[in-house]
């Protein structure tokens, strides 16, 4: 079976995967009339943005004015006086910092509650998503030459494991022993995903994401940030940024993904390309060491979680097979018996 036809089949499994969800009780819920506005704010320069245009988004979201206000008077943030009010919230916390953090709690708050899976809880899952979406942002930086919108990025980064989140509510049982596979033997989940699902998070991720209109381009980041050098060419930049901001994410310790092992710089696509300036060394670890500083300063006070030091770095994140039962149950087993 050739590379192209093993990922169609992949493809093929996360469609039937998301039907089934579509179908069910669970029921992925619709875009907000708000989301697609913030969404459009992040992906404008910052010089673009009109302060009123935000304000009158937040103003409609009593939900969303609360958390800000918090952030605002937050550890890291807080000031003398307390912030009563969103204007106020915007001069302490700047307005791109608060842009970003208010598309962070409004995609938090829409998911239903995560089963309690061991090493998989929903703190950690986003905590671990911020700093992806930190990462990635910054990665965009025009000095970099990657000709991605940060914006983008940010939501890409953020959004990159909501397949992993939909999992876990939708089968929380086989997503579980992914966990706990990928624990026991220092593995990537999606390595044993495939094994489990014949399918990966991102697969699904990229297919239950168009639900909501988000840009193909960062459906596209999203569901090739494994493997980059499959991207379509005018996605490749994205999905290759995307898989480096998980390594910074993961080597962050801040946050948990669900897999049993870190991440390293090394082991991306961007590593071991020529000719691009994050491909090299010395740029490489001045990136790291400043995207990393940024994390372990914020993260406590917008995420709750404080950072934790990493020990190992996988050489490696490309999928292994487990030795998983392939015994399952349901649509998505059947389909996955065909590719095999």
């Amino acid at each position: 079976m050739t590379t192209e036809e093993k990922k169609q089949g992949e493809q093929t499994i996360a469609n039937a995967i998301a039907l089934d969800i579509l179908n069910s009780k669970l029921k992925i819920p619709p875009m907000p009339a708000n989301g697609p506005k913030l969404m459009s704010l992040i992906r404008k320069p910052i010089d673009d943005i009109e302060v009123d245009d935000f304000v009158e988004i937040i103003d409609s979201d009593p939900g969303l004015l609360s958390m800000i206000l918090q952030l605002a008077n937050s550890v890291y943030f807080k000031g003398v006086d307390e912030v009563i009010s969103l204007r106020s919230a915007i001069a302490r916390i700047g307005l791109q910092e608060i842009i970003d953090s208010a598309n962070l709690y409004f995609f938090q708050r829409m998911f239903p509650k995560i089963p309690d899976i061991e090493g998989f809880k929903a703190q950690e899952y986003w905590a671990f998503s911020w700093s992806c979406a930190n990462a990635a942002r910054r990665l965009g930086h025009p000095n970099l030459g990657m000709d991605v919108n940060p914006g983008e990025l940010y939501i890409a980064g953020l959004l990159h494991g909501i397949g992993k989140l939909i999992l876990a509510i939708q089968y929380p049982f086989e997503f579980s022993k992914c966990i706990q596979t990928a624990s026991r033997l220092n593995l990537p989940v999606h390595a044993v995903e495939l094994d489990e699902f014949g399918t990966t998070n991102t697969n699904i991720a990229s297919t239950l994401l168009g639900v909501w209109n988000i840009p193909s381009r960062v459906c596209n980041g999203i569901e090739f940030q494994q493997n980059p050098d499959l991207a379509p060419e005018k996605d490749r930049n994205i999905a290759a940024l995307i898989q480096f901001a998980y390594a910074v994410a993961s080597m962050s310790g801040i946050g948990k993904n669900g897999d049993g092992c870190v991440t390293s710089v090394e082991s991306t696509w961007i590593a071991g390309q020529s000719g691009l300036p994050l491909s090299k060394k010395e740029i490489q670890d001045a990136v790291v060491k400043e995207i990393q500083a940024s994390l372990e300063e914020k993260s406590e006070s917008i995420t709750g979680i404080a950072p934790q030091k990493q020990e190992t770095v996988s050489k490696s994140s490309k999928p292994k097979t487990t030795g998983a039962n392939p015994s399952k149950t349901g649509i998505f087993s059947w389909i996955r018996s065909l590719f095999h």
